[in-house]
């Protein structure tokens, strides 16, 4: 029996809607491939960096307790930040979503009376209850002092680099952008959309801490935003880079002070990444980071292919099947 008699007689799917699937993938077969070039690079890179750091059996273990002393998840962090071009990274399961790491890196690294600028105008709803502008605010940036302000994006959903750049001041600490297009209407960053604005941005203020939100972003493209200018990113380990496999966790990779400090809030001062368990999770986090090239891959291929479906339905899509996608 093949695959269109076993979907009509298991799944009860009308032949016409087979016969549309089957079209629209046939039309979408290049930008499939362009897909797989991607999907092959990352691969390579990945395990590129496996190899460079030996990685072995023995990193699968894991480690109870205060967490001293564990190889793998010393080696997985050696791994990411090598993937990431960036000076060092932290990995954990005790970061519960990418929520959370974007929390460790935005308390970590600003103090009362320094102030942060969304350069990609209102964040992640998520978020809003951590800078202050939604709530009580108790616990958040705003009650501890931090100065927040919003550029909004411009009309064809790019940042507005003139007026980020007019908006940095001398207590200017930190500009915050956002990969993903997350619940907007809009295009999400593409890394050299992310890379522009870096370099202007750097133009006014060199020593200005450059976060960006990766979630949905990795492995989208051949480059990481660390890669062109980033000097912090985060994210989850149950989006792309876990693969589906890694059951929890999140990441910091960036400038080893940054990353340090992001460890300091995660942990504790002066323990910071020295501590942590990893309990039976390192074989897990390792085995999705190895597969998330393709895994990503897929989830784009599934985008793009139901784009094209509802499209060629008259349905308005964004983006467009053959538009490049730069998240899930």
């Amino acid at each position: 029996m093949d695959t269109k008699k076993f979907l009509q007689n298991n799944f009860h799917i009308n032949s016409k809607i087979i016969e549309v699937i089957e079209k629209a993938e046939k039309d979408c077969y290049p930008v499939f491939r362009k897909i797989d070039k991607t999907v092959e690079y990352n691969q390579y890179k990945v395990i590129y960096h496996f190899q460079k750091n030996k990685l072995s059996d023995i990193h699968f273990n894991g480690t109870t307790g205060y967490g001293y002393g564990d190889i793998g998840r010393e080696t997985i962090e050696k791994i990411y930040a090598g993937i990431f071009a960036a000076e060092d990274a932290l990995v954990r399961p005790q970061i519960v979503s990418g929520t959370h790491a974007i929390a460790l890196c935005l308390f970590g690294n600003l103090k009362p009376n320094e102030e942060l600028i969304s350069a990609c105008g209102r964040p992640y709803d998520t978020l809003e209850e951590i800078i202050g502008i939604k709530g009580e605010g108790r616990g958040s940036l705003k009650e501890y002092g931090v100065i927040y302000k919003e550029i909004p994006l411009l009309n064809d959903g790019k940042i507005d680099i003139e007026s980020v750049k007019k908006a940095i001041t001398s207590k200017t600490k930190m500009v915050m952008i956002q990969r993903s297009k997350g619940y907007d209407y809009r295009k999400s960053l593409k890394i050299e959309d992310i890379e522009k604005a870096i370099s202007e941005i750097k133009k006014v203020k060199e020593d200005v801490i450059i976060f960006v939100d990766n979630c949905y972003g990795e492995f989208t493209e051949i480059k990481e935003p660390t890669e062109v200018g980033a000097d912090i990113i985060a994210g989850s380990l149950i989006k792309n880079i876990g693969g589906g496999i890694a059951p929890t966790g999140g990441y910091v990779v960036g400038k080893k002070e940054l990353v340090e400090n992001a460890s300091y809030r995660l942990y504790a001062p002066g323990i910071g990444k020295e501590v942590g368990p990893s309990l039976d999770l390192n074989r897990l986090i390792l085995q999705g980071l190895f597969f998330a090239p393709q895994v990503v891959g897929q989830a784009l291929k599934g985008a793009v292919l139901l784009a094209k479906i509802m499209s060629d339905l008259g349905y308005e899509v964004t983006p467009k099947y053959d538009e490049e996608r730069t998240d899930i």
